[in-house]
């Protein structure tokens, strides 16, 4: 049945309806999707209205509240100036829009243009003021109505939340009791394993060798699934979910709500808004201390953190320590430069005496030489030799400690794989408990929960020869070797020296005991003057002839001399191009190219003044300049008509404009297109005054 409206005239039947449908989020158009049969209904109301074949466009899953870049809004917008849409249709005010700005936007387009909007109820023409003012209306009930919706669900959260009993999202080890109170996993397994974890990390330099030795080792772990209510899944963690458990909070007793804040970032010339994290977890909506049992301390939560910034890459922290590696230099991340205040980088020699050297970096860029630069083996060797002082006298408990520590780490690794064993014998009987159960009929069934029967069968014999395999692999220290390890904490310089001892782990040992060493470079004397800061606050300093680096090959004057007058004509890639062809190789006798020609520049302390000149050509340029041959152009350069600057053999030629406008290039240009011979003007031979050249023929191309 067509329905008549008196806004409605031929100029907007003759374009497009335009039917325009959102939901806000993609778990609304999972769920709500009578709202989409809602706004999908409008058709057959356009249809009403006299328009043929509506046109639908679609915001699905995306919010209008205005930061958000909404595909479907646009095109609508772009038809509505093409002047294709007679009127858009949409169920109300608030699926068009929840902002000020796109209403705007909206009205004003509608309007110069001409476009009807029509929602479930009425259609309206923006050019009538009462019309505007209705719907004007509407939209701004549909912006309040989001953002009081909105600030009520927010501070209702918050104050649940400030009273500790906002449910969250727990990570595994807890689960929540009857009263809804978080509490500690009744299952041994899940707290042995998390307490496993952290204990683990203090004897690791990173989460990423920690997650090396997991999976070396096959330590499974509890991980919990998204889907709430389902059981955890043990198995072997990676990066990620060990860096989840590291950095939550809630193993420190801590209750933390609004652990992200919104920030609004201008980008592309688009406002966004952005979830962030808080700089700290004190910044939190909501941070309540002792809420709960925790695994570990804050105290020791806090040093977690720190020592996980402190692995993190140099070049997006500046400061920090980072991870501890496998190189030799012992003292990386502890050196800072007494002169520019500068943690000092450490640099690999790939000969095969692989050296290590310690360097200040300022500005490489602006080719500003650091303050200092020495290598690392006499330097290390006097810190670790005030370090084995230290350590001395206490030398004969830590082996004692070592001792301790060896039998309580054999008990520990057995108790794990006890409970892994008592768990799969517990889901093995439950398993049969349901199989002997089910009717033996009931063949579908049953053949499932024998299967799974089966599967549960295999996991205990897995456990059980897991466990033998373990015990039969520990075993208790002799008399013999107890004696041995007190001999050696007797005489820990040896233990220290000796070629098993791993650089990792005295790299864990310095960074244990020092906090950072500051270096000064003493010029005059030649002496490097450090102040070893140890952890307890006592400062310790030490003085040492600066090692001289072994002599080596030089680069030579000459060559330096030659790419400084290449830096003057010409940029990196062609002086690399050039010294190759001339076979001059760098001092390794390696060939060059533009990174190597940039860092004996920065080296040598040489700029670039290379700008092109409009007023000089290269020998392509004046080819193609003056219209001839390549053959010809090089018989009138070898002949001396023209003038060619080169700075050295295969550099490219230089040539002003005006040589090839003089009148003397001209005439020999004429004369080698009328075909006549050139007389030489070169100088080069005495003996040979004219060079005739008979240009009626092409001669082959020697050049």
């Amino acid at each position: 049945m067509k329905i008549e409206d008196q806004r409605i005239s031929g100029v907007h039947l003759s374009r497009k309806a335009i039917i325009y449908i959102r939901q806000s989020s993609s778990q609304q158009v999972k769920t709500h999707k009578e709202s989409i049969k809602m706004q999908l209904s409008l058709k057959e109301r356009a249809i009403d209205y006299g328009w043929q074949n509506p046109t639908v466009i679609d915001d699905l899953g995306i919010s209008a509240t205005g930061f958000a870049d909404r595909p479907g809004f646009q095109r609508l917008l772009t038809m509505v100036t093409m002047k294709e849409a007679g009127i858009v249709f949409s169920l109300d005010a608030s699926r068009l829009s929840r902002n000020s700005k796109d209403w705007a936007q909206l009205f004003e387009l509608c309007s110069f243009f001409d476009t009807l909007i029509a929602d479930h109820e009425q259609i309206y023409n923006l050019n009538n003021p009462s019309d505007r003012l209705l719907i004007g209306v509407k939209g701004s009930m549909s912006e309040m109505e989001l953002s009081t919706i909105k600030l009520r669900l927010k501070e209702g959260a918050v104050q649940k939340a400030k009273r500790g009993e906002l449910k969250i999202t727990l990570p595994p080890g807890y689960i929540y009791d009857l009263n809804n109170k978080v509490v500690t996993d009744p299952d041994q397994r899940v707290r042995e394993a998390v307490t496993q974890m952290f204990c683990l990390f203090k004897k690791h330099t990173s989460i990423r060798q920690l997650a090396k030795y997991y999976y070396e080792n096959e330590i499974t772990f509890p991980v919990r699934t998204i889907q709430a209510g389902k059981p955890l899944i043990w198995k072997i963690p990676n990066y990620a979910q060990i860096s989840y458990v590291l950095h939550n909070p809630t193993y420190a007793g801590i209750y933390a709500y609004g652990k992200k804040k919104t920030v609004s970032v201008y980008k592309d010339g688009k406002l966004i808004k952005k979830r962030v994290k808080v700089d700290s977890f004190e910044e939190c909506q909501v941070f309540i201390k002792d809420n709960h049992d925790g695994y570990i301390k804050w105290e020791d939560f806090l040093d977690n953190q720190e020592k996980i910034s402190q692995n993190g890459a140099r070049w997006k922290m500046k400061d920090n320590l980072c991870s501890i590696r496998e190189g030799l230099a012992l003292l990386s991340g502890l050196l800072r430069c007494g002169h520019c205040g500068k943690r000092l980088y450490v640099s690999y020699n790939n000969s095969k005496e692989s050296r290590a050297s310690y360097y200040c970096k300022v500005d490489t860029l602006a080719n500003i030489p650091g303050c200092l630069r020495f290598g690392s083996k006499f330097v290390d060797k006097c810190i670790t030799g005030e370090l084995l002082k230290t350590l001395k006298p206490a030398a004969v408990e830590s082996g004692i400690e070592a001792i301790k520590l060896s039998e309580s780490k054999n008990q520990e690794q057995i108790k794990i794989a006890q409970l892994e064993l008592e768990n799969a014998k517990y889901q093995s009987q439950r398993a049969f408990d349901q199989y002997n159960q089910v009717d033996p009929n009931n063949r579908l069934v049953a053949s499932t929960l024998e299967s799974r029967f089966n599967d549960s069968l295999l996991k205990v014999k897995k456990a059980e020869e897991r466990l033998l395999t373990l015990k039969k692999s520990i075993r208790k220290l002799t008399d013999e070797e107890k004696s041995y390890i007190h001999h050696l904490s007797q005489n820990f310089d040896e233990v220290w020296e000796h070629e098993k001892t791993e650089v990792v782990l005295k790299k864990q040992l310095l960074r244990l005991f020092i906090k950072e060493i500051i270096v000064k470079h003493d010029k005059k004397l030649n002496m490097l003057n450090l102040v070893i800061h140890w952890q307890g606050g006592v400062h310790t300093e030490v003085s040492l002839k600066k090692p001289v680096s072994k002599p080596g090959k030089k680069t030579g004057e000459s060559l330096i001399e030659v790419v400084k007058k290449l830096s003057t004509r010409l940029d990196d890639g062609q002086i690399a191009r050039v010294l190759n062809m001339n076979e001059l190789f760098s001092a390794h006798g390696l060939r060059w190219n533009q990174d190597r020609v940039l860092n004996f520049r920065r080296t040598h302390h040489i700029k670039l003044t290379y700008q092109k000149d409009s007023n000089k050509l290269t020998s392509r340029q004046a080819i193609k300049y003056l219209g001839i041959g390549k053959s010809k152009f090089y018989k009138l350069v070898d002949s001396g008509i023209i003038k060619a600057h080169q700075i050295m053999p295969y550099a490219p030629h230089e040539i002003p404009i005006d040589e090839l406008n003089s009148e003397k290039v001209q005439k020999a240009i004429k004369k080698l297109k009328s075909s006549e011979e050139i007389t030489s003007h070169s100088s080069n031979e005495k003996n040979q005054k004219e060079l005739p050249f008979n240009f009626s023929k092409e001669p082959k191309n020697n050049y």
